[in-house]
């Protein structure tokens, strides 16, 4: 209680008093709680984070493979409901350049990166951006298929060119995974296993 509060309460009975006091500590205790019970919520939430371990499989060949997902923990988690997996693009792009013929749009709906989901194949979507599955249990893990992403018609030097840009450049991901009405989000940038890891028979999610 402050200076102005206990000037406000002089001639006053002493039972309201009491009861003011008393109101005011109710306050504090509520609040009190109230923070005790967010911050168990966060410790809760950041307990409950998964752990996951993420590789690009080629084992088939260059063009096409699997991005693998395996859910190593936590222990405090035994299953886990539903993951969604998103392309990043690499770099963040400026409007393209009026008479170039390419729309905002356009750019907008291609995956800038070297890989992408195959669309209706292990949950993947349409517009090759997304894949979604359901949950599973901690030592599971979830497989996508992808694919090599296609330089669009307007892309400068074509096929060849997007390929040599591309070479070696990161699947960057972003992860969501959920469990009842909490989610995660973890940002991601996966490397493309060497030339040698697919002809010695494909990458291991450890």
């Amino acid at each position: 209680m402050n200076l102005t509060e206990t000037a406000g309460l002089v001639g006053v009975p002493i039972g309201v008093v009491g009861a003011v006091i008393a109101t005011l500590a109710w306050r504090t205790s509520a609040g009190t709680r109230r923070d005790q019970a967010a911050a168990e919520a966060t410790r809760r939430h950041r307990e409950m984070r998964p752990d996951l371990a993420v590789a690009i499989d080629l084992r088939h060949g260059p063009d096409s493979g699997v991005l693998a997902v395996k859910l190593v923990g936590p222990r405090e988690v035994e299953r886990y409901d539903w993951i969604r997996v998103t392309v990043r693009d690499d770099k963040e792009r400026p409007p393209p350049r009026t008479g170039s013929g390419v729309t905002l749009e356009a750019q907008q709906r291609q995956v800038w990166g070297p890989f992408w989901f195959r669309p209706g194949i292990e949950g993947g979507s349409e517009d090759h951006r997304s894949a979604e599955q359901g949950g599973k249990a901690v030592t599971d893990t979830w497989l996508f298929a992808i694919d090599r992403v296609l330089a669009p018609h307007w892309y400068s030097g074509g096929g060849a060119a997007w390929r040599e840009d591309y070479k070696g450049a990161p699947m960057r991901l972003r992860i969501e995974v959920g469990l009842g009405d909490q989610s995660w989000v973890e940002l991601l940038e996966i490397e493309q296993p060497r030339r040698s890891a697919y002809e010695d028979g494909g990458v291991t999610v450890a």
